[in-house]
């Protein structure tokens, strides 16, 4: 991995597409990608010394609410690309953040925006993130959607797929279940007939309620054509974990 910043105002990593992170055609997942994203974001919140340790001293944390990412090109094993990220700064209670992905021509392959909260951990309230990202300079180019994030509109609950039992191996630094999870419970949960055949052109996720060691959710799926809409609950409630629509091509 290599890094090159001159401009706090945006952040750049190359990364390297390892066999660990492709699979069964030797394409990247979506998410090791999403992985990527979340690294960089944290070492480019590092530069103002407000990155997750830092948060961590103060009994804050950066909580991810809100993501859309698109492909148009996947890379594939042994690919080197870069990721660029930026803040386009803080609406509310979000703090937004932007990703482009470049393959080694220069040319843009995907790019993703995201909405993220600020948790006090000790009282689980949310605190407003101005202040904390204050120091980071804002990217003034047009964002990269149209639209901001907003919430996905409630889902049917679709097809009942299978009970998901949260392990060890599946919580974050917070003890909760860790984001890029959600996005490979939702990818499994398709059809083998759409994953084999069919490559994602887009996913936008929710989340909603945060998971812990020994529960147990359960995912349901409704997939058409070209799209497939995910909802992940904690089983025997009506709460929500997450909600997810992915657009195949």
């Amino acid at each position: 991995m290599n890094i090159s910043n001159t401009d706090i105002r945006k952040y750049r990593e190359t990364f390297r597409i390892g066999s660990f992170d492709t699979d069964l055609k030797g394409r990247a997942k979506l998410t090791s990608i999403c992985n990527y994203f979340q690294e960089i974001a944290g070492h480019h919140v590092d530069l103002i010394n407000q990155g997750i340790d830092d948060l961590k001293a103060n009994n804050l944390a950066w909580i991810l609410s809100r993501l859309k990412v698109q492909i148009f090109e996947t890379p594939k094993w042994k690919d080197n690309i870069d990721i660029e990220t930026w803040s386009i700064g803080a609406d509310g209670l979000f703090g937004n953040r932007e990703y482009r992905i470049y393959n080694m021509k220069g040319d843009v392959i995907g790019q993703a925006t995201s909405s993220w909260l600020v948790l006090n951990t000790k009282t689980k309230r949310l605190i407003r993130p101005q202040e904390i990202v204050a120091k980071m300079p804002v990217n003034s180019e047009d964002p990269i959607f149209e639209h901001s994030l907003g919430k996905l509109q409630q889902l049917e609950q679709g097809n009942y797929v299978e009970d998901l039992h949260i392990h060890y191996s599946d919580l974050d630094f917070y003890q909760h279940v860790n984001n890029v999870k959600y996005i490979k419970w939702a990818i499994d949960s398709c059809l083998s007939e759409i994953l084999l055949n069919k490559t994602i052109h887009e996913l936008e996720i929710n989340y909603l309620h945060e998971a812990k060691l020994d529960q147990i959710l359960e995912i349901f799926n409704q997939s058409s054509d070209n799209t497939s809409k995910i909802i992940i609950k904690t089983k025997n409630t009506d709460i929500e974990n997450c909600r997810a629509v992915i657009k195949w091509k």
